[in-house]
């Protein structure tokens, strides 16, 4: 009988594994492709690939680093699935056990985080969110806007006249904004932070300047563009001050 590697072991690995085949099916059902699925395929891949590092790593500063990479991009995957929601390509109830199996995922690695001074060991730490919310990243107003604005580009997008190009461009970009604030909220780090949240803040500002070029021509409706343009001088307002915030933990 074949051995297993020690990860293989591992609850937290299994169910890494669990959701690979959860969001694989989700991804099989969709009508059309946008950022969001290639960003969670690749994050469940980055789940097993950083747990399977922790695990073989003697190092307990590099298995930390291992960890906090595999947190981030379980919280990645769940804010890809939201992305998927807020553009009506799911509804909230196709994506909950995805989300739930995450939950699971993450509150094992922030366990094992906080035991990664001695070799990789799993349980789970209780992780609630003060508004009821399955992440604490949900609980931030910048994440919902940044939400709201997804819904709103969905909504707005067959009205701009531009290419096929500047829309996957700016779908791309919009899309990134979400991802970085709930990777950024789970690193173990202020640093850590601060850089996905830097990261954020300029997708937000290329958001504004592709929907600008977008909507040059005046073709879409001047009061829903503008509506657009103020999410965006939201969420650049709110990042801005999280940056500060986290920069000088």
């Amino acid at each position: 009988m074949t051995q297993p590697f020690g990860h293989e072991k591992l609850t937290v690995y299994q169910k890494g594994m669990r959701f690979v085949v959860v969001g694989s099916a989700l991804l099989d059902r969709l009508p059309r492709r946008v950022a969001a699925c290639d960003h969670l395929n690749r994050g469940a891949e980055s789940i097993l690939l950083n747990i399977a590092h922790a695990s073989s790593t003697w190092s307990p500063g590099e298995r930390i680093v291992y960890l906090g990479h595999a947190n981030g991009s379980a919280l990645e995957c769940a804010a890809c699935l939201d992305v998927l929601v807020a553009k009506n390509l799911f509804a909230t109830e196709d994506v909950y056990s995805g989300k739930s199996l995450l939950v699971e995922v993450v509150s094992m690695l922030i366990s094992m985080q906080k035991t990664a001074t001695n070799r990789v060991r799993e349980g789970r730490a209780l992780y609630r969110t003060k508004k009821g919310r399955l992440f604490d990243h949900e609980d931030l107003d910048v994440y919902q806007v940044a939400l709201e604005l997804v819904a709103w580009l969905e909504s707005m997008v067959g009205h701009f006249s531009c290419s096929a190009d500047l829309r996957t461009k700016i779908d791309k970009s919009t899309t990134s904004i979400v991802l970085n604030i709930a990777e950024g909220n789970g690193r173990f780090t202020g640093t850590d932070q601060a850089k996905f949240y830097e990261t954020a803040y300029k997708s937000t500002i290329q958001s504004a300047s592709l929907i600008d070029i977008a909507t040059a021509n005046g073709v879409a409706d001047a009061s829903r563009v503008e509506q657009g343009r103020e999410f965006l001088r939201r969420i650049a307002a709110m990042l801005t001050a999280l940056s500060k915030v986290v920069g000088n933990d």
